[in-house]
């Protein structure tokens, strides 16, 4: 029986309950006591750490431990955690890897709550067979005591309401602030934290999880999302290692409001393997990664630079009303720069309304060029009232919800110069709109304008967030907007999903009818049965073992027909010659039905023949799609959706979502498709629109039967999928299932 409090596996936190797990997150980022095993008086990771301590304000107690040492940097150094009086919350590991073992046995004597080891040597070094195996002893360790454990192989942590740097670098004392960073780089935690704190941004934690042993960025976002200050959070990931309980976190998340903006590496093939020499990990597919990223409103960056963007903007509350956004620039070059960024990011720069073209044109001066993006003129430096009137009217534009001023440089605003007197009253004003302050470019914060004495950096604009370099800072928009998007599509489609009184009946059923297959591809006719189950429809289908048999089922369906040779042994029946389309008659089918059985045979002599399956023939003139699941390493089923035929293979377009799949999730995947306009019926081919919300309960269905078969099913492929036009709905012509060898 597993002990209360403890996990049954690495990282699996449902088993720590929330009292148990806020206890150790306390002593892990609130700790008044702290140990530091491995201190040393030398230049080092140790000694950087307690240097932080000190010099950042930490205000409770550090002890040095470390039997070699009376005394470190001024405080007595204590030869074991045992030795300290009156234990402490948390023990920073700096001690070579040989040594954790003991180490990690003296913290359970001395009742430390939680342990931070920043010493690598672990899963990360391939080269080193039992690295992985001292990795297993931490995760082992933190399963049996429910001691938690951060790293190994990591540089330590920041709890900024606590005054907490126990980070090795050269970290400031930093900013406090609604934004919390996951880490599983310790050094990229300066590229991202320093550049920020210098622009007055502010956080709350800051938490490198190295090889992730024990916590990972799972647990963390749990704090985050539990923590009040925490509004924002930021994560660098090589790999999830408990994917499944991440999507319950997004879940949480966007119940809150509370974003979670995520740098995934490992798209390239260089990526993946660097992410695997860098901590043990196993990357999985890019593409279901981005779906799964989509799908559930986690905001996906793919640089540095992007994410500093990123969360200075979501440092605001304010989220927009719609996707319109207008900016204004101080010249006719800056305004086409916006305007080709923006196209290529999904920044959507709507035309003004007449009456705010109207209201431009009385403010800005005769050579300027009313527009969006919007050159307001330099004129604006001298006439204050220029930029207010093209700003205030922007904000009153019904098609624009977030609006945009555009500086030259990064210098912060005197809020007592006009320009600052303007910007700081909108927020006030028009508390319905986002208003975000641009810099064209990236660089150091300069502290003043050219003709205006210094600023301090504090003096910054109440509910304005403050960006840097255009095309990041709209890539940080485009994602704003879209974030917004998602919970308001989220909020619309809430509703309480009748329960199913069969489903649990249904899910057997069919597990049972792939297991019955002993591990080999089901026969279509099998694989149909499946889909109409869950109430996919499927062509009318009858399996003849005669000719007699064949002419019956013909006629019963109606002419014209189908025939397919049906064989557990051949998977690809047109290759084998196992496929007649359009008889028309009776002398047809007996015809047919002795082709197909004869090149059945002739194409494998071996092959078990059960008959010949006589189908109804689809009216012409539908969309043909490719509908399928395949089963992805670190999130199990993937639902992909494309068009058929010459579409897949030439362009290769499809779209990716995990189960469940709901109504919004369905319709968004079909318009994501670069041939979506030929289901809405705006393609080359002549085609009027497909069924699209046909296609998308189908979707619906599929990705409950994904669900319910991820055990025991590798792959799915329903080719084709046709869709006939609006309201007429589509019909599955052809399924193959093909059961895992695992299961």
């Amino acid at each position: 029986m597993q002990t209360p409090g403890v996990r049954s596996d690495r990282g699996f936190d449902e088993q720590q309950d929330d009292a148990a797990f806020a206890s150790a997150m306390r002593a892990l980022l609130h700790p008044r006591r702290i140990a530091i095993v491995g201190a040393s008086p030398k230049r080092g990771f140790a000694n950087n750490i307690q240097r932080r301590l000190v010099d950042c304000g930490f205000e409770g107690e550090v002890y040095p431990v470390n039997p070699n040492y009376d005394e470190i940097l001024g405080l007595p150094c204590y030869p074991s955690l045992e030795a300290i009086p009156g234990g402490v919350d948390l023990a920073v590991v700096v001690v070579p890897s040989r040594l954790i073992p003991g180490v990690l046995e003296s913290c359970e004597r001395a009742g430390v709550g939680a342990v931070n080891i920043i010493t690598s040597g672990f899963a990360e070094k391939q080269e080193d067979e039992t690295g992985p195996e001292r990795q297993r002893a931490i995760r082992d360790f933190a399963r049996r005591t429910g001691i938690r454990v951060v790293g190994p192989n990591c540089l330590g942590n920041i709890s900024v309401p606590n005054r907490m740097v126990a980070s090795s670098g050269a970290y400031p004392p930093l900013n406090r602030g609604p934004i919390a960073l996951a880490l599983q780089s310790g050094l990229l935690a300066y590229s991202l934290v320093l550049p920020a704190h210098d622009r007055g941004i502010g956080f709350t934690y800051v938490v490198t999880l190295g090889n992730e042993a024990d916590i990972d960025v799972v647990d963390m976002i749990r704090y985050y999302l539990d923590d009040e200050e925490t509004r924002v959070i930021g994560c660098f990931v090589e790999q999830f290692r408990r994917p499944e309980r991440l999507l319950e976190m997004a879940e949480r998340a966007a119940d809150l409001g509370k974003p979670i903006v995520v740098l995934k590496v490992g798209r390239s093939e260089a990526g993946r393997r660097a992410a695997l020499a860098h901590t043990g990990s196993l990357v999985g597919s890019d593409e279901i990664v981005d779906a799964v990223m989509r799908q559930h409103g986690i905001i996906r960056v793919y640089s540095l630079d992007e994410m500093i963007e990123t969360l200075a903007l979501f440092h605001s509350r304010r989220r927009p009303a719609g996707r319109g956004v207008g900016i204004a620039v101080v010249s006719g070059g800056a305004a086409g720069l916006i305007a080709d960024l923006g196209a290529d990011v999904g920044v959507e720069f709507p035309s003004l309304a007449p009456e705010t073209v109207e209201k431009m044109n009385a403010v800005i001066p005769e050579y300027g060029t009313v527009g969006n993006p919007l050159d307001y003129t330099g004129q604006a430096a001298q006439q204050p009232e220029i930029l207010d009137g093209c700003l205030a009217a922007m904000a009153e534009d019904p098609n624009i919800h977030v609006v945009v001023y555009g500086q030259a440089y990064p210098a912060l605003i005197d809020l007592d110069q006009p320009t600052g007197q303007v910007l700081s009253a909108l927020p006030e004003r028009y508390p319905d709109k986002v208003f975000v302050v641009l810099s064209l470019v990236a660089g150091e914060l300069k502290h003043r304008m050219i003709d205006q004495e210094a600023v301090e950096p504090v003096r910054s604009i109440d509910g304005i967030p403050f960006l840097q370099g255009a095309e990041n800072g709209l890539r940080a928009i485009a994602s704003l907007v879209r974030y917004a998007a998602f919970l308001r599509e989220r909020e619309a489609s809430a509703r309480a999903d009748a329960l199913d009184p069969d489903a649990a009946e249904r899910a057997e059923w069919a597990r049972g009818v792939v297991r019955a297959a002993g591990g080999r591809a089901l026969v279509e006719r099998e694989a149909k049965a499946i889909l109409a189950r869950y109430g996919i429809p499927v062509t009318r289908e009858v399996l003849a073992t005669t000719p007699d048999e064949a002419v019956a089922a013909a006629e019963a369906i109606g002419y014209p027909v189908v025939l397919k040779v049906e064989s557990p042994d051949i998977l690809h029946k047109t290759e084998a010659g196992g496929v007649l389309l359009g008889l028309q008659d009776a002398d047809a089918v007996r015809e047919g039905f002795a082709r197909v059985t004869a090149s059945a045979r002739a194409y494998a002599p071996w092959a078990e023949i059960r008959g010949v399956l006589v189908q109804e023939m689809v009216p012409a003139g539908g969309h043909e799609l490719i509908l399928g699941m395949t089963q992805d390493a670190a999130f199990g089923p993937a639902v992909a959706v494309g068009l058929g035929g010459v579409f897949v293979e030439t362009l290769k377009d499809v779209a990716l979502a995990v189960p469940p799949i709901s109504e919004r999730d369905a319709h968004a995947m079909l318009s994501r498709l670069r041939a979506a306009p030929i289901l809405t019926g705006h393609g080359a081919r002549g085609q009027g629109a497909a069924d699209l919300d046909a296609v998308a309960d189908i979707l619906v269905r599929f990705s409950s039967l994904c669900r319910d078969l991820r055990d025991d099913v590798a792959e799915i492929d329903i080719n084709p999928l046709v869709a006939f036009g609006p309201g007429k709905g589509a019909r599955v012509v052809d399924c193959l299932i093909v059961p895992r060898q695992d299961a």
